[in-house]
């Protein structure tokens, strides 16, 4: 049975544009936090991630990503 690693983002409205702002609740360098979502998204396809669920709340301003993997043996 294969196993899975999961990583939850947490991304925020910033100046017009859908920003990083955490993974699995580690703050995320400068660099990262006003990375638009799409950039960010590929970077973690091409690290073997897989995005399941998108969930944003525009009311509050903010909303999460949850990525699949194969966890490594």
């Amino acid at each position: 049975m294969p196993k899975w690693e999961y990583l939850f983002v947490r991304f925020d409205y910033f100046a017009g544009d859908l920003c990083v702002h955490s993974a699995n609740g580690q703050e995320l360098r400068d660099q990262h936090k006003k990375q638009p979502l799409y950039e960010y998204s590929n970077q973690m396809g091409e690290q073997g991630w897989e995005m399941v669920n998108f969930n944003f709340t525009p009311a509050y301003g903010y909303g999460f990503l949850t990525f699949k993997r194969l966890k490594p043996d």
